[in-house]
């Protein structure tokens, strides 16, 4: 599980990394937003979509329209190509 917490200014994030930190024995990892920017672009990998498929299903809008869109089908001309180059 991730906890992301937006913090006003630097000062009260070092105190409150000090606080999470007790926890790292216990398996916690504290990662400031240079880092957790980082992590986001790796979020949707393969393993990420097979673990939480069903809850990337049920939240993704379902537009009748996009899927007779250009869009849609540039969408899945570049999801095609994505799978070839694996």
């Amino acid at each position: 599980m991730q906890l992301i917490i937006d913090i006003p200014n630097n000062s009260l994030a070092d105190k409150i990394i000090q606080i999470l930190n007790v926890f790292k024995s216990d398996g916690i990892k504290v990662k400031r937003q240079t880092e957790l920017k980082k992590l986001d672009e790796s979020l949707l990998t393969k393993v990420y979509i097979k673990e939480n498929w069903k809850e990337l299903v049920m939240t993704s809008g379902d537009s009748s329209d996009y899927y007779k869109s250009d869009e849609y089908y540039e969408d899945r001309a570049k999801d095609y190509e994505d799978r070839e180059k694996i």
